[in-house]
């Protein structure tokens, strides 16, 4: 049995809905493109052809791809906790010791993950360092940067 990878529900419904625009609204019209350049001639010289035939390919990979993850994906809803602690799904605010620099994430699966965005895989060097601590633990964490330290600050669940 292949390994399911957790998800939450709106990162579910974001790739569902991004399933459905590709499906729904790019697909036709790469299908238009590839039929009109076809009219032309399939040959080497007809690069209108040959580049819609490639959009299509590049457009049916996306669409194979997110099909896979949304098969291989488990959406995990709250957990009932009797302590805060660091989990799936939970917001977490967090301090670099090194440098002071505070940062608030949310706990998701690979697949939502968005630094940026404060969303903060829990398959990560600092997701999986993080993992099942308390408010107010130090984590040692071991990054391809090197080794940082960090606070929990808070753990809203």
């Amino acid at each position: 049995m292949k390994h399911k990878v957790p998800i939450t529900r709106n990162g579910h419904r974001r790739l569902i809905r991004e399933l459905s625009h590709l499906r729904r609204n790019v697909r036709p019209e790469v299908l238009d493109e590839l039929r009109e350049a076809r009219g032309y001639g399939v040959k080497v010289e007809n690069q209108q052809y040959l580049l819609a035939r490639e959009r299509h390919a590049v457009l049916q990979k996306k669409i194979n791809d997110l099909e896979d993850k949304l098969a291989g994906c488990e959406i995990v809803v709250g957990r009932k906790f009797f302590f805060k602690q660091v989990g799936f799904g939970t917001v977490i605010t967090i301090k670099n010791l090194h440098s002071g620099e505070v940062n608030r994430f949310e706990i998701v699966g690979p697949w939502e993950s968005d630094v940026s965005g404060g969303k903060l895989s829990i398959d990560s060097p600092v997701g999986q360092g993080v993992m099942g601590h308390r408010e107010g633990d130090e984590v040692l964490v071991y990054t391809p940067l090197g080794t940082r330290s960090y606070r929990i600050l808070s753990i809203e669940i």
